[in-house]
C-alpha cells in the first residue's frame, strides 16, 4: 500500500495503548526484515532513514528502498526523516517522499531550539507532514555525566507544555533517561517524568534510544504514553553479527546473497521480537 503519515499511525497507537517500532534502516536487506517481521505480525512499521544512512547512501537512494517495499506491502508504513539537523535536510527528505520527519535542535539553546523548530513545523505543515521534535537533551554511551548533569538534562512537564503550544510539533520527543546507542552506558528511564509529562502533553511521546531496554521498561513507557520507540543500534549489531556468522559459512561458495539473506532473517526475528514487546502486532487495520 502507500506509504502513510505519521499522524495515521502514532495517535491511535497512544489512545490504544501500544507503541509503532520506528526501526532504522541501512540496506535494502533490512527494509526487507522490517517488513516481513511487520507483515507476519500484521503491525504498523515506521523505517526511519537517519543521519547515517544519509551519509552512506544518500536520502534519495534509502527512502527509495522504503517506498519501492511499502508499494507492495499490505501494512501500514511511515518513512520517517530522523534527526535531521536544518531546514536542507528537512526539505531533501520532504523531496524523497518522507511522510514524517524528525528535526533534532536539542543541542541548541532552548529560545533558538524553539524558532528553528516552529519554522520546520510552517513548512512541514504546507505539505501535510508532521514534525517531531526533541525537547531537553539525551546522553549517549560515551558521555561521561555526573548524577546532577545527567538529570540537568532531563525535559520537565513545564518545559514540553511550552514547546509544543510554542512550535506547533505534531509528535514529542522528551528526555526522560534513555541513551543513544549500545555500551557501557546504562539507561534509567524516569518512568514518573514520563507520567507527569503526558498527562499535560496530549500529543504522541517517543522513547529514543529503544536499542537495549527490557520489556519491563518499554511497558512502563507505553503505559506512561509513548508511543513510537525508535531502534537502531541492536538492529545494525544483529545484522553485522550474524552476516559475519554466516561468511564463515557461504563465503567458500563465492555467494554473497545466501549471508545477506541469513542477516535479512537475524534482523527480521530482532523486528518480531520488538513488535511484540511494543504491543503492535495486530493493529495494521486500525
Amino acid at each position: 500500500m502507500p506509504l502513510v503519515s505519521a499522524a495515521q499511525v502514532l495517535p491511535q497507537a497512544r489512545r490504544r495503548g501500544y507503541a509503532v517500532g520506528a526501526f532504522s534502516i541501512h540496506t535494502p536487506e533490512m527494509v526487507d526484515a522490517v517488513f516481513a517481521a511487520g507483515e507476519r505480525l500484521q503491525s504498523p512499521l515506521i523505517l526511519q532513514v537517519g543521519r547515517r544512512a544519509v551519509q552512506q547512501s544518500g536520502v534519495e537512494e534509502a527512502c527509495a528502498w522504503v517506498r519501492r517495499r511499502a508499494a507492495r506491502s499490505p501494512v501500514p508504513a511511515v518513512l520517517h526523516l530522523d534527526h535531521a539537523l536544518d531546514l536542507g535536510a528537512i526539505l531533501r527528505g520532504l523531496r524523497a517522499g518522507c511522510t514524517s520527519v524528525m528535526y533534532d535542535g536539542s543541542d541548541l539553546p532552548l529560545e533558538e531550539n524553539v524558532r528553528r523548530t516552529s519554522e520546520i513545523v510552517a513548512t512541514c505543515h504546507a505539505v501535510d507532514v508532521p514534525v517531531e521534535a526533541e525537547v531537553g537533551r539525551m546522553s549517549g554511551v560515551e558521555d561521561d555525566l555526573t548524577v546532577e548533569e545527567a538529570e540537568g538534562r532531563l525535559a520537565t512537564a513545564e518545559l514540553c507544555v511550552r514547546f509544543v503550544q510554542e512550535t506547533g510539533c505534531d509528535v514529542l520527543a522528551p528526555a526522560v533517561g534513555s541513551v543513544h546507542g549500545l555500551g557501557q552506558g546504562v539507561p534509567h528511564l524516569r518512568l514518573d517524568l514520563l507520567t507527569s509529562i503526558a498527562a499535560v502533553v496530549d500529543l504522541p511521546l517517543v522513547l529514543h534510544g529503544g536499542s537495549g531496554l527490557d520489556p519491563q521498561q518499554l511497558a512502563g513507557a507505553i503505559r506512561a504514553g509513548v508511543a513510537k520507540v525508535n531502534v537502531d543500534t541492536e538492529l545494525r549489531r544483529t545484522f553485522v553479527q550474524a552476516l559475519g556468522q554466516a561468511l564463515e559459512v557461504f563465503a567458500p561458495r563465492d555467494d554473497p546473497r545466501p549471508a545477506l539473506l541469513a542477516a535479512e532473517s537475524a534482523v527480521a526475528e530482532q523486528v518480531a521480537l520488538r513488535i511484540g514487546h511494543f504491543g503492535s502486532a495486530g493493529h495494521a487495520r486500525d
